[in-house]
């Protein structure tokens, strides 16, 4: 006989994580001009804690938006919901990278002062001119992310840090970057290179990096379903462990 008690709260799992992914943007926007863009996510318990969000700012800028709440399950998907609101009801601030990162940070705090807790959250929030391709940006505690072009000649950390959101308040850092045609950026979790396989391997960066290289020649949308399958290949029967999210946009 199935457990009545057990059923409701699988029901309550599913509804989350429908309800978590209706948060995501259900495909790439079309309509920013130069640049093309592809994600693919997997929560590794239905719901999670990564997100990401492509915001049109205006005719001439939008927003790229990639964070990881610490942890994951059931917590980390209320958080994430929490941060999906804040930054989509900032419309006059979205073009400011700092003040996103700033006013995201004051209020992790005061809900985890709130609830007696610290809830740490990591954030790349760039804003990119379409016309010029001039990106501004914050990276607060993520992994630096990827730039490199198609041909394969160069790949490099695109780098600019400061603290985890969500910890201790603190004036944020903005750092700039200019994408020329055939660039390409790749923003990932660190549940891709913590993959684990059987034997307690990961797959770490060195092998991310080269699953990049391997799909250069393919569109976003082909680079970020090679990853994950080199992941998958990797992994084996092993479980996954941790969220894993990937965004690829190319500068075209």
């Amino acid at each position: 006989m199935v457990d009545p008690k057990t059923t409701e709260q699988e029901l309550d799992l599913a509804l989350a994580t429908e309800l978590q992914a209706a948060l995501l943007p259900k495909a790439c926007p079309t309509d920013c001009p130069h640049h093309v863009a592809a994600a693919r996510n997997r929560m590794c318990a239905g719901v999670g804690g990564d997100f990401y969000d492509f915001i049109r700012i205006n005719d001439d800028q939008f927003a790229l938006v990639f964070g990881d709440v610490v942890g994951h399950g059931i917590r980390a998907s209320l958080m994430m919901a929490q941060i999906m609101g804040f930054l989509r009801s900032r419309p006059e601030t979205l073009s400011r990278p700092t003040h996103i990162a700033a006013g995201l940070n004051g209020m992790l705090i005061d809900l985890g002062g709130r609830i007696g807790s610290v809830l740490p959250c990591s954030l790349i929030y760039c804003v990119i001119d379409t016309p010029t391709g001039t990106g501004f940006f914050v990276n607060a505690g993520h992994a630096y992310p990827l730039i490199c072009d198609h041909g394969g000649a160069r790949m490099h950390e695109l780098t600019g840090h400061n603290l985890l959101l969500g910890v201790e308040e603190f004036e944020p850092i903005e750092a700039c970057h200019t994408f020329v045609p055939g660039d390409r950026l790749v923003m990932f979790s660190d549940g891709i290179t913590d993959a684990t396989n059987a034997a307690g391997e990961q797959f770490g960066r060195d092998r991310f990096r080269s699953a990049i290289n391997d799909h250069m020649s393919a569109d976003p949308k082909g680079c970020a379903e090679g990853v994950f399958r080199m992941v998958d290949e990797f992994r084996g029967d092993a479980p996954q462990a941790d969220d894993e999210t990937i965004v690829v946009v190319d500068r075209v």
